[in-house]
């Protein structure tokens, strides 16, 4: 029911802002033909960029304060359907059986169970890095099945020992192979049928949960999943297809704090100077974006941006740097929501920790590197990367690693989409400019490398200027093609249509054709699964007897592109003509009429491609 409520509210305002999205302008019309005509020039000044805003008003002060802090509507709407959630979710006598009322996710082909909640009752000691583990599992049976396994670090790689397995207090037969748990239920399991077990465990994390000293010499907790760590101190099935509602009980030494995943329930002093802390999302998320983080922090309340809270969480040494490090991250969640809807979670915390990452966007509470705090020039690109990735990576979330570009391509290109809002089209054009030189440079490091292999041995490969900036070059091109009111269309009715589950490059194709109404498998297949980029020779030369301009358009490299290349003639008097030409095979020629001799032609004016280019006057 309370997920019913959300997507109504979801769909609401989402064709609220797809009206407002429909009347902006579209950066280029894609047509069929191959060759200029008189009619498809026209002057420049009819032809200029525009700076990308928010929808309308979105932007303007309201007596002074921000108008994403002052829509007080929509806060009291956001109010109401939490208020109307809470009273439903207490008519139930356990969470477990919400969880066991969900629907499956996407899961890996063959897989025997999907998880729906997870319980990790962890207790955490200064007097030695051993955790005590309880682990209560909730699944739903996906073929029949005698054993079901987990993912979990076996003795022999020194990591965790189980101890017992029970369903409803009755012992289970179970073994650790191969850091694999498996199970013996007590008979074979039919499709569809419900199970609940509880998983006893200790051990010394050899992975994904660090326990060391912070910068200041202060003992420390944190979770660092990604991509598939956490079976090093959790039983759990350690991919992204099989998410699932989590709740996080840390029993610590009571000088600690705790920041985990989802909201908080409770703190409950123990005595004997231990404290337990209770966080639970009930918000499916994949195992790489759950977290927990367990050290001495300032707990600090930025704001309430449509109900949700922002919140900074840093180290008491470093109170005032990181509080003012972290101040952008209200603006931020206000300017994503505003484009591509609700935010998915009960809270944003941004977190000061031990992370080997520069960020890490686990669901709700993002890891930032400890030393990113003191970073000249501030952190805001870090932030609106790691924040972006709450709509896209957590809540909808790449269905195999193969599809990671539609997490970081996609938290790549909010970034500068963000900086444009904000900034102006110049920010962003400098950002995509740097993305453009990383990916140029990868090219010759790795010509054969494409955006979504075939394979994928381990996901820590992929991380590379492919999955990042090729792939934010892929949506801006994206956006140019299809243009600008239809592409931020898409975003959102992706968003809203894989919210809280798992998504393949093939399912946001399939978005972006329905919303355009045109068929673009040409347009993904060259950009995502071909290697390189274009590589175009261009010649032109002048005709002062037919007063026009002939090109002559190369593509040298070894993929052939399909491309809508725009071109500006600047003439002898200063005028200046654009035009365009659709780029197809390995040679494309066009004839352009003017009124005088130019001085020079520019290529991509308003750099809409990702391309290396040379030009000369033949």
């Amino acid at each position: 029911m309370e997920r019913s409520i959300r997507q109504l509210v979801s769909v609401l305002r989402s064709w609220r802002r797809s009206r407002a999205a429909a009347s902006t302008s579209t950066p280029w019309r894609s047509t069929a033909s191959a060759r200029w005509s008189a009619a498809r020039w026209r002057p420049s000044s009819t032809s200029t960029s525009t700076t990308e805003t928010p929808d309308a008003g979105a932007c303007r002060s309201w007596g002074g304060a921000p108008h994403w802090v002052r829509r007080r509507p929509r806060r009291l709407l956001r109010g109401a359907r939490r208020e109307a959630a809470t009273v439903l979710h207490a008519a139930f006598t356990a969470t477990v059986f919400a969880a066991l009322a969900a629907p499956a996710q996407a899961q890996q082909p063959g897989a025997a169970i999907d998880v729906l909640d997870y319980r990790f009752e962890l207790e955490l000691s200064d007097e030695s890095d051993a955790i005590e583990g309880r682990a209560a599992i909730a699944f739903r049976i996906l073929r029949p099945a005698a054993e079901v396994e987990f993912d979990l670090d076996d003795p022999a790689a020194g990591g965790m020992v189980v101890s017992s397995a029970t369903l409803a207090d009755r012992a289970l037969r179970f073994r650790q192979q191969d850091d694999r748990l498996v199970v013996s239920l007590d008979r074979e399991a039919a499709v569809g049928e419900r199970r609940r077990i509880e998983v006893r465990y200790r051990g010394v994390p050899a992975d994904g949960f660090t326990i060391g000293r912070n910068r200041h010499g202060e003992r420390t907790f944190f979770a660092d999943n990604w991509p598939d760590r956490a079976h090093h101190w959790l039983p759990v099935v350690d991919h992204p297809s099989d998410k699932a509602t989590v709740a996080f009980v840390i029993t610590a030494p009571a000088h600690y704090q705790v920041v985990a995943t989802g909201a908080f329930v409770e703190a409950i002093d123990l005595g004997a100077g231990m404290r337990r802390t209770e966080w639970r999302s009930r918000a499916p998320i994949a195992t790489k974006v759950m977290a927990v983080g367990v050290a001495r922090f300032v707990r600090q309340r930025q704001a309430l941006v449509d109900g949700v809270p922002v919140e900074t969480w840093v180290y008491p040494q470093d109170r005032e740097v990181g509080l003012r490090a972290f101040a952008p991250g209200v603006r931020v969640l206000g300017s994503f929501e505003r484009r591509l809807g609700d935010y998915p979670y009960a809270k944003l915390a941004n977190v000061q920790t031990t992370t080997r990452w520069g960020g890490l966007e686990n669901a709700g509470n993002v890891f930032y590197d400890e030393d990113a705090v003191d970073r000249e020039g501030g952190i805001e690109t870090l932030i609106a990367h790691e924040i972006a990735h709450q709509w896209f990576g957590d809540a909808v979330t790449e269905s195999d690693w193969p599809h990671v570009w539609l997490s970081e391509g996609f938290a790549t290109y909010l970034t500068a989409c963000y900086l444009e809002w904000t900034y102006g089209r110049e920010r962003f054009l400098e950002q995509m400019d740097r993305a453009r030189t990383r990916v140029l440079s990868y090219v010759e490091e790795a010509p054969d490398s494409v955006i979504v292999p075939e394979t994928v041995p381990d996901p820590r490969r992929l991380l590379s200027p492919n999955v990042y900036q090729k792939a934010a070059w892929v949506l801006h091109m994206l956006r140019g093609e299809v243009g600008d009111g239809t592409f931020w269309k898409g975003m959102r009715t992706y968003y809203q249509r894989f919210r809280d589950g798992n998504a393949s490059t093939a399912d946001f194709a399939a978005i972006m054709e329905e919303v355009s109404g045109r068929s673009l498998d040409w347009f993904f297949d060259q950009w995502l699964r071909r290697p390189g980029v274009p590589e175009l020779q261009i010649g032109w030369e002048f005709d002062a007897a037919t007063s026009a301009v002939g090109m002559d358009v190369r593509q040298t490299g070894r993929t052939i592109y399909r491309l809508p290349l725009e071109v500006e003639a600047v003439l002898e008097d200063g005028r200046a003509v654009r035009g365009r030409v659709d780029v197809e095979g390995e040679r494309t020629t066009a004839s352009l009429p003017l009124t005088g001799r130019p001085e020079r032609l520019r290529i991509d004016p308003d750099r809409w491609l990702l391309m290396r280019y040379a030009v000369e006057e033949e």
